[in-house]
């Protein structure tokens, strides 16, 4: 073994085109105690400081401008003045690493760099180094020994046993004559789990070679001894253990140039081997479920394609979307939501038929290839027995979830005869089975062709729309019902999308949820709401308040409150004239978390209300439990309540129990004065509707709201005209 003082003795060369690299490298190295650390940033003088220094180690970095790492290992090797240079390599590039050991690196380092990884490789190095130049020296001291033949041969073979002994490989050698072995070292039968003997035949030993290479290594080891050799195979241990060496086989001539011994070195490279596995495995497989990934899937699909075509036989690609998923993940958390996914997996698994194929493409969005000859009905019956299997509820850390899917499906080669034509025939009817209600399957029309273009060509323009200026914010005013005076507004997005108009909010802003666009879009409309509160102030409008609509991605957003903070900060004004209103779905789906955000929100002076009531949960404990000052009556309720009994009583029953609850009421879509006048007899606090005014741009809003202070209230109250089954 080489001694410490030895080896912190060498001469270490670091190459590296970044001065940082090289400086670091220089002190880490210097701190461990390394007498000769030399260095250099430019690749082209490597060859000729080694060949004036003759380095026992050069740390070199494989990515530099100009000369890379690789062009001066093939420099150094050229030069030909050393049979064994030491070259560490540094790469942060995974794909270089085999390529660098076949170029004639001893080891690698990885960037960043790890202190103890780099020092240990360097000792080792340089330890393997030393013992190389003592294993030269002995060779020619062997050399002598056999032409003089004197003591020192014996000396010589004692010196080699003791190196031997204590390399980590397992070393073995055996006569060419006689195929039998000549010696083993301690590392062999630790790692063989024999104990062979010399003078054993070399037969005695092959039965530990796996079965299905014991063939070719054979025959590999009666070749021409003089061949030098190297490979990978297998041992099966006494205990049934397996495992992968990586073996160089090299021959040893003795002094008239006969080879009558060859010596293998055999290294255990099974963990490498099973890292390599793995890294196959993970990069075809997605990492929570164990599917096969989008990239697998589609070589999948590109296979299934091509044997249809050869064989004559249809490819049903099926694309399954959980409902809701994201329900689960908001109320049960992440955790849960992966639990869901992986016990969705495994039923998916269990529904196919041998030869079928799934993945998981991302989020919940998985996909099923199906195979078939005659017809294309395998897809359908798939489907089918997938949703049979999830008519059982899920079961997720112990919450029994309903799972619901929406499935599209697409075949080969009725609807699409290229993969990425028919992956999205396959998702334009997965969406056509959301729309038509969830929970069921759709198979591709040419109809959904043409929806699903016309859906990519709005989601590819919202993405552009806010960069652009293309959202605008118009208002409509809010009217306190007993005084007749407007008191308020609320603030509705708009898309002024050119060559279109306006577009109606109907089909752009579920497409800004779908797309998570609402929390950017939904925090530009507060500020936009902040900065026109300001201005109708600065102007002498006087203080106006805005309600804005907050959608649930937004209350759940961590920093929400905190942003708004700083809007409200940054336009200089009252958080008392902004309002934020919520639907009911918002403030149950995400319960505590709900009501954390909405107390910050009060605690910056924010009023809630609670926007279309009536149409979600209406019920008592939650208006009991979070922190809203005000409700809005669905229109729903407000369109026939003169000439409706049960809307009129619903109506009622509601203004009377938000008044009980002490919190303000205001009817949405009043559109005729019998409305507006109903709702004052019953005690409604505020209207809203076109009987006021339909939504306008700020500048026109800012004019009604001039013209209806000058007239103090744009509508007077009239006697009622509805009758007495009404009240």
């Amino acid at each position: 073994m080489a001694g410490e003082a030895t080896i912190l003795d060498g001469k270490i060369l670091i190459v590296d085109d970044q001065p940082a690299n090289v400086q670091l490298l220089e002190m880490m190295l210097q701190r461990a105690g390394y007498l000769h650390v030399s260095s250099t940033t430019d690749p082209a003088e490597v060859c000729a400081l080694h060949l004036a220094n003759r380095y026992d180690l050069i740390l070199l970095d494989l990515h530099m401008p100009g000369i890379d790492g690789f062009e001066v290992m093939e420099a150094l090797k050229r030069a030909g003045q050393d049979d064994y240079l030491s070259v560490l390599v540094i790469t942060a590039q995974p794909s270089h690493k085999l390529r660098a050991l076949q170029a004639g690196a001893k080891d690698f380092i990885n960037k960043p760099f790890d202190r103890a990884e780099v020092l240990t490789r360097i000792h080792n190095l340089l330890e393997v180094r030393l013992l190389h130049e003592e294993s030269k020296a002995h060779a020619k001291l062997l050399e002598e020994a056999v032409q003089t033949r004197t003591a020192e041969l014996r000396r010589s073979e004692e010196m080699f046993r003791e190196l031997a002994a204590n390399i980590p490989e397992a070393l073995w050698i055996r006569d060419v004559e006689h195929q039998t072995i000549q010696y083993v070292n301690p590392a062999w039968r630790t790692l063989s789990g024999l104990s062979a003997a010399i003078g054993d035949p070399v037969e005695s030993v092959y039965h530990i070679i796996h079965p299905d290479d014991l063939q070719w290594v054979a025959h590999e080891r009666r070749r021409t001894p003089g061949a030098h050799a190297s490979n990978e195979y297998r041992l099966v241990r006494p205990d049934n253990s397996v495992r992968w060496v990586h073996a160089r086989t090299f021959p040893i001539a003795n002094p008239s140039g006969e080879i009558p011994w060859v010596v293998e070195i055999i290294e255990d490279v099974t963990q490498r081997r099973e890292a390599q596995r793995q890294l196959v495995h993970l990069a075809g497989h997605d990492a929570l479920t164990d599917l096969p990934n989008r990239t697998l899937l589609y070589e999948a699909l590109h296979e299934a394609i091509m044997r249809a075509e050869e064989h004559s036989l249809f490819v049903s690609v099926l694309l399954i979307d959980i409902d809701d998923f994201k329900n689960v993940n908001d109320s049960l958390g992440h955790a849960a939501g992966d639990a869901l996914l992986r016990e969705f997996a495994s039923r998916l698994v269990k529904c196919l038929r041998p030869g079928d194929v799934v993945g998981r493409l991302g989020g919940d969005e998985f996909a099923v290839v199906v195979l078939t000859p005659g017809n294309c009905h395998g897809g359908v019956d798939v489907a089918n027995r997938i949703r049979a299997a999830l008519q059982v509820p899920h079961l997720v850390e112990g919450q029994v979830v309903p799972v619901t899917i929406s499935i599209g499906i697409a075949n080969y080669p009725d609807d699409a005869s290229e993969l990425k034509t028919l992956i999205r025939c396959a998702d334009a009817a997965m969406y056509e089975a959301k729309a038509a209600g969830r929970n069921t399957f759709r198979c591709y029309t040419v109809e959904m062709n043409a929806r699903a273009l016309e859906k990519s060509e709005v989601e590819g323009a919202l993405r552009l729309a806010q960069g652009r200026g293309e959202f605008v914010l118009y208002y409509q005013p809010k009217m306190d019902i007993d005084s007749g005076e407007w008191t308020s507004v609320e603030a509705l997005i708009r898309w002024r999308r050119p060559g279109h108009g306006l577009v109606s909010p109907a089909l752009f802003i579920p497409a800004l949820e779908e797309m998570g666009l609402i929390v950017p879009v939904g925090a530009w409309a507060i500020d936009t709401a902040c900065r026109q509160i300001s201005e109708w102030e600065r102007t002498g409008l006087g203080n106006v308040r805005i309600a804005v609509n907050v959608s649930s991605r937004q209350v759940r957003e961590d920093r929400f409150a905190s942003q708004v903070a700083s809007m409200i900060r940054e336009h200089g004004v009252n958080p008392r004239l902004l309002e934020f209103e919520i639907t009911e779905s918002t403030l149950m789906t995400h319960g505590d978390a709900t009501n954390v955000a909405l107390r910050e929100l009060k605690d910056l002076g924010i009023s809630i209300s609670i926007d279309d009531f009536g149409t979600g949960y209406s019920n008592l404990s939650y208006l009991k439990r979070f922190l809203v000052d005000a409700l809005k009556i669905d229109i729903a309720f407000i369109r026939d309540i003169t000439t409706n009994p049960d809307d009129a009583s619903i109506a009622i029953a509601m203004i009377n129990m938000a008044h009980s609850l002490r919190l303000k009421v205001t009817a949405e879509g009043v559109e005729t004065r019998d409305q507006l006048e109903f709702l004052r007899a019953h005690g409604c606090d505020e209207a809203q509707g076109y009987l006021l005014s339909r939504p306008l741009p700020a500048a026109e809003i800012s004019e009604k709201f001039h013209q209806a202070a000058a007239h103090r209230g744009l509508l007077r109250a009239e006697p009622a005209r509805w009758s007495v089954a009404h009240a």
